[in-house]
């Protein structure tokens, strides 16, 4: 039992992690097909990927650590369990002349049990959130759960030298079976729940201040993943190259962190921006929000057509206008990121700085000195289409 809940640690763990970087595709799609997001639908989905997170934290996690005699260790997990309702016989002979509370109690019984629970959102899901069939939904449950079982058998895809849980050809029917159930359930049940699905509607309403705080969280999210991440290829990359890993202690090593972190910001928040016509960020990007120009002189012109003077909000920034616009902010903490490379006291300046520059975009200062507006997807593609035409902007 405490296995079963230091893996529920490890998946409560993992779910806000995987709920932020999943969130992006996520919350894009949901802005593009109903130009909303929230309530019962983004709980829902939510739990999606908290799903997500406990499956993997309970097939895969914890992660052992590589040591010399790591597969000398698990001799008996390299070779896959085949025998067909071998569950049963585990538990006939774990529980030789117990009782029938005593055997149901037994770790042999209750990992069946926990297997078959396993699956169950999984068939819930997919009928209630996706409307599949009995027949998708088993085969869904089949596919999933070996694609789980060949995850432990290959030693996560070759990242372990060997195996390091055991391939039971039993999950097999046991995770499906789950799955089943689920679906059953979700028959009764979907009709006490509001849908999974919000109502569509237009998206040309003022973007809300919780969208664009939204927006900015996820482009932290990304640049926080992103720039690790940047550092692992370039040390492998290294060691490709070199013939060799790169030096304990070296310089480099001590500052690749930071020069990842400044590195990726850029290109996240300041290269992106100046070459996307609408100058969103990742996260900008992700929650439907675009930079427009208020009038000639912070407007590229569209189809062809100079704009006129007077016009409403235009169509397309410049691209001088969009990248100050979208990168001023982040380019203070991306000197955090360079500045606590030398020393933690110097992140003082230009964390105050960033602070100082939420507040001007809050108060509508940036707006002004750079003649742009943040603005949805769908609004800007209108004003595209009627450029004469005032549409909602938010300042």
């Amino acid at each position: 039992m405490d296995v079963y809940l230091t893996q529920g640690r490890t998946a409560l763990f993992l779910a806000p992690l995987a709920i932020a970087l999943l969130t992006l595709p996520f919350v894009s799609r949901q802005y593009r097909r109903f130009g909303q997001i929230g309530g019962w639908s983004g709980v829902v989905a939510m739990l999606v990927v908290l799903y997500g997170c406990g499956v993997v934290a309970f097939t895969l996690f914890p992660l052992p650590k590589v040591t010399p005699g790591f597969c000398a260790a698990r001799v008996a997990l390299a070779t896959p369990k085949l025998q067909l309702f071998g569950s049963f016989a585990d538990i006939a002979r774990e529980n030789v002349g117990a009782g029938l509370f005593t055997t149901l109690v037994s770790r042999a019984s209750l990992q069946v049990v926990f297997n078959v629970l396993l699956f169950v959102p999984l068939g819930f899901l997919l009928r209630y959130r996706h409307r599949l069939g009995l027949a998708r939904t088993t085969l869904a449950g089949f596919a999933g759960s070996l694609a789980v079982e060949l995850t432990q058998l290959t030693g996560l895809w070759g990242l372990y030298p060997c195996p390091y849980r055991l391939f039971d050809i039993d999950d097999l029917w046991i995770n499906t079976l789950g799955a089943v159930c689920g679906w059953l359930v979700a028959g009764p049940l979907a009709r006490l729940l509001p849908s999974a699905w919000p109502a569509p509607r237009t998206d040309v309403a003022p973007p809300s201040r919780a969208r664009q705080t939204l927006g900015m969280l996820l482009d932290g999210i990304v640049w926080f993943f992103a720039a690790p991440i940047t550092g692992l290829l370039l040390v492998r990359l290294y060691g490709l190259a070199a013939g060799a890993p790169l030096p304990e202690g070296s310089a480099l090593r001590d500052w690749l962190p930071g020069l990842c972190y400044v590195l990726v910001g850029l290109a996240l928040f300041v290269a992106m921006p100046a070459i996307r016509r609408d100058g969103a960020t990742p996260g900008l990007a992700a929650v439907r929000l675009a930079v427009a120009g208020d009038g000639t002189s912070g407007c590229e012109p569209t189809h062809g057509t100079a704009l006129v003077a007077g016009a409403a909000p235009g169509g397309y920034a410049s691209r001088l206008r969009r990248t100050v616009r979208t990168a001023a902010p982040y380019l203070a903490l991306i000197a955090v990121a360079a500045f606590g490379q030398a020393s933690s006291s110097l992140t003082v300046l230009p964390l105050a700085a960033f602070a100082v520059l939420v507040l001007l975009e809050q108060r509508g200062v940036l707006s002004r000195w750079t003649g742009t507006s943040i603005v949805t997807r769908a609004s800007l593609q209108r004003m595209i289409e009627q450029p004469r035409e005032a549409t909602p902007r938010l300042r």
